[in-house]
C-alpha cells in the first residue's frame, strides 16, 4: 500500500531560518581563506599543503550533495534540509579544538558533508517551480550566503590566534540554533512531478549549465580562497587581506540584491551571459591595475547574479525534477573542490601574482559554455504559485 505524504510546506520562519543557515555556513566556509595563513603558521604548512583545506571541504561537500539529492524527495523536508546545520556545528567545534592539521581537515570534512546536504536541499525547496517568487527567494538565499561571507572572514581575522577556539564554539551554537528553527517549522515532503513535459533539447542545455556552474564556482571560490594570501604576498597586512575578501563578498551580495528587480525584465540567459562577460573584464582590470581592493569589489559585484540566476535557468528547463538543484550543487562543489587546490599547486611554483590569470581560465570557459546553452533557445517552463 502506497502512503500519500503531505506536500512541502514552508512558513516564514522556515524560509528565514533556511536563509540564515546559508548565511551562517557562508560565513564559516568562506573564512577558510582567512584561516589559511593562521593554519600555515600554526602547523608549518606550505601553500600546496594549506590548499588541501579547499579540496577536503569540496570533496566532502560533494558527498553531502549526493546525500541531499538522493533524499530530498524521499524523507521529511525538515530533516533532509535541517540536519546538516548541527553537523556543521560539530565540525566547527572539532576545527577549533584540533591539535594537528589532520584533525583540522577531519573537522573541515564534517562541515563539508553538512554544507553539501543543506546546499542541495534548501536550494531546491526555495527554487522549485522557477516562478518569479522562486527567482526572488533564490537570490535572497544566495545573497544571505554572501552577506555571511562578508562577516565571517572579519570575525575570524579579529579572533586569530587568541579567540579562535571560542569563536568557533559560538559558531557551532548558531548552527544548532538555526537548524532547530528550520526543522521545527518545516513540514511535508518535496515530491517529484512526472507529469510536466521537458522542453526539447533540455538535456544538452542542462549539461552545459552543469559545466558552466562548475567553472563559474571555480572562479568565485578560487578568488575568495586565495584573496587574503594574494594580498599578504603583495605586501598588505592580514587585516587588509580580510578586508579585500569582505569587500568581494559584500559586492557579491550587492550584485544578487540589485539583480532582483532586473530579473523581471531580463531572462536568466541574458543575465548569466552578461555577468560572465563582465567577470572577464573585471579580471583584466585587476591584472592591469594596482588597486586590488577596487578590482576585487568589482569582480564580486559582477559575479553576484550568476549562481542564483543559473539555478533558476536550470529549474525552468528541467521542470518537475526535485533533483535539479542537487545536480547543480554537485557541479558547483566539484568546481569549488578542484579550482582553488589546483591554483595552490601552481602558485607554489609560480607565486601568487599569477592568481588573476589562473582565474581567467575558468572564467573564459564559463562564458563559452553558457553561450552554447543560450544558443539552443530552449523554452522555459515557469510555474505560477
Amino acid at each position: 500500500m502506497t502512503s500519500i505524504h503531505a506536500p512541502l510546506k514552508l512558513n516564514n520562519v522556515s524560509v528565514y531560518s533556511g536563509i540564515s543557515i546559508f548565511a551562517v555556513m557562508g560565513g564559516f566556509t568562506s573564512s577558510y581563506g582567512v584561516m589559511v595563513p593562521y593554519f600555515r603558521d600554526k602547523f608549518s604548512l606550505n601553500l600546496a599543503e594549506s590548499g588541501i583545506i579547499f579540496f577536503a571541504h569540496g570533496i566532502t561537500a560533494l558527498l553531502g550533495v549526493v546525500i541531499g539529492t538522493l533524499s530530498v524527495s524521499k524523507f521529511k523536508a525538515a530533516y533532509v534540509g535541517g540536519l546538516g546545520a548541527p553537523l556543521m556545528g560539530l565540525g566547527s567545534v572539532l576545527i577549533g579544538l584540533a591539535p594537528s592539521w589532520n584533525i583540522t581537515l577531519l573537522g573541515v570534512a564534517i562541515v563539508g558533508i553538512g554544507f553539501g546536504a543543506c546546499d542541495a536541499t534548501i536550494s531546491q525547496f526555495l527554487s522549485r517551480g522557477g516562478s518569479e517568487k522562486a527567482v526572488r527567494l533564490v537570490n535572497i538565499l544566495n545573497a544571505g550566503f554572501a552577506i555571511g561571507a562578508v562577516i565571517g572572514p572579519i570575525l575570524i581575522a579579529g579572533a586569530v590566534p587568541d579567540l579562535f577556539t571560542e569563536l568557533l564554539f559560538v559558531w557551532a551554537a548558531v548552527f544548532i540554533g538555526v537548524g532547530y528553527l528550520f526543522i521545527s517549522n518545516t513540514s511535508g515532503y518535496l515530491k517529484r512531478d512526472h507529469s510536466t513535459a521537458k522542453p526539447d533539447g533540455h538535456k544538452f542545455v542542462f549539461a552545459m549549465l552543469l559545466i558552466g556552474i562548475a567553472f563559474y564556482v571555480g572562479v568565485e571560490v578560487g578568488a575568495s580562497g586565495w584573496i587574503p594570501t594574494y594580498m599578504i604576498d603583495k605586501g598588505y597586512s592580514a587585516q587588509i587581506g580580510a578586508t579585500a575578501l569582505a569587500l568581494f563578498f559584500l559586492s557579491l551580495a550587492a550584485g544578487r540584491i540589485i539583480i532582483l528587480p532586473l530579473a523581471n525584465k531580463y531572462s536568466p540567459t541574458q543575465i548569466v551571459l552578461t555577468s560572465s562577460i563582465l567577470i572577464i573584464l573585471s579580471l583584466i582590470f585587476i591584472g592591469f591595475t594596482n588597486i586590488p581592493l577596487v578590482g576585487f569589489s568589482l569582480m564580486g559585484f559582477v559575479c553576484g547574479p550568476v549562481f542564483p540566476t543559473a539555478m533558476v535557468w536550470a529549474v525552468r528547463i528541467n521542470p518537475g525534477d526535485p533533483r535539479t538543484a542537487g545536480f547543480m550543487m554537485f557541479a558547483a562543489i566539484a568546481g569549488a573542490s578542484v579550482s582553488p587546490s589546483l591554483m595552490g599547486i601552481v602558485m607554489q611554483r609560480a607565486g601568487t601574482e599569477v592568481l588573476v590569470w589562473l582565474l581567467m581560465v575558468p572564467a573564459v570557459v564559463t562564458l563559452i559554455v553558457h553561450a552554447l546553452a543560450a544558443k539552443q533557445k530552449i523554452a522555459e517552463h515557469i510555474e505560477i504559485h
